[in-house]
């Protein structure tokens, strides 16, 4: 039998950029219930999202690698209590990104 699936409504909304980093940074701290990310369409490398110690993805096997974002990727909203759950890492200092944190 097919799982229905909850309908969440939300409060508010927050939405920012971050500047990139070739070193793995983590999110600000800001509370959330959901987040999504964009990679900026004037990048000129890939961004990588994922937990702490996040690395570029470079075809090796392991537990690391971010999700890799493109010039003018998104990621799909992910479920969580706050944006600083995850980390990144750019390919370049200035490959940037914005999010948007439903509340």
């Amino acid at each position: 039998m097919p799982r229905r699936t909850e309908h969440t409504q939300y409060d508010a909304v927050v939405s920012g950029e971050i500047q990139g980093s070739a070193t793995a940074a983590q999110m600000p701290d800001i509370s959330c219930r959901a987040v999504t990310f964009k990679a900026l369409s004037t990048n000129a490398g890939y961004v990588y999202i994922g937990g702490a110690g996040v690395t570029k993805a470079d075809g090796t096997t392991d537990i690391t690698s971010g999700v890799e974002m493109a010039p003018g990727d998104w990621m799909q909203f992910a479920p969580c209590s706050n944006i600083n759950m995850f980390y990144y890492i750019c390919d370049n200092a200035g490959d940037d990104f914005c999010y948007l944190a439903m509340l």
